[in-house]
């Protein structure tokens, strides 16, 4: 499954109309359902591969249509790990490629931060990563990435440590570059860059970068 690319489907603010447009246009070949996430696959003409979690956010139509489901992995919902944790974790057993998280963002900033650690855990694991909603595609390196200007996701690119500190960035082809440059958790050094070339890359020696193309 070394081209694997697997959609994980959480329970955030998503729309039917973007969850469609995901799925059609970026050959996701497993779709895992998380809770609340359900919901919002119901809209569409897509099914998940896979049903994660204990259905607290799910309506009741689809915890009816999928409680008993040999697809479900049905969740305690006393348990120490989100649903979504969860949930990647199993999607690490497939080893894919890529996995995308879409619904992870929303008013609930607790799970929002938890989310993100996602990403890490992915990183650890080989897989590459990322959080994608409206505005914001969320990934994390801990060694390079290249961002094509005619592909980026909005105008904007920031960079924020998410270890303590991150040494040796090196920035090229962007508005603002660095050279083996030191940032500590605190810093905002790396908020609102630009590419300025048709490519912009990233270098780091050492720590987690959260890299996060943004949009207005």
């Amino acid at each position: 499954m070394d081209d694997l690319k697997i959609l994980v489907v959480s329970g955030g603010e998503l729309s039917p109309q973007m969850l469609y447009d995901v799925i059609n246009n970026s050959g996701y070949g497993y779709i895992v359902g998380v809770d609340g996430g359900n919901n919002v696959l119901e809209q569409i003409p897509y099914e998940p591969d896979m049903i994660v979690g204990d259905f607290d956010s799910a309506d009741h139509e689809v915890a009816e249509k999928y409680v008993n489901s040999p697809k479900t992995k049905l969740l305690n919902p006393m348990k120490d790990v989100t649903d979504t944790h969860y949930a990647v974790l199993e999607a690490i057993k497939l080893k894919p490629k890529s996995i995308t998280i879409i619904g992870a963002t929303g008013k609930r900033l607790d799970h929002f931060m938890g989310n993100l650690a996602m990403l890490k855990l992915c990183l650890d694991n080989g897989i590459s990563a990322e959080i994608l909603d409206r505005h914001n595609r969320i990934t994390m390196i801990d060694k390079q990435m290249t961002i094509s200007k005619k592909t980026q996701y909005g105008r904007y690119v920031s960079l924020i440590p998410y270890s303590d500190v991150v040494e040796g960035i090196s920035l090229k082809g962007f508005c603002y570059e660095l050279s083996d440059a030191t940032m500590i958790k605190a810093d905002t050094l790396g908020i609102s860059n630009e590419i300025r070339e048709e490519e912009g890359h990233i270098t780091i020696k050492s720590g987690y970068l959260m890299v996060m193309e943004t949009k207005d």
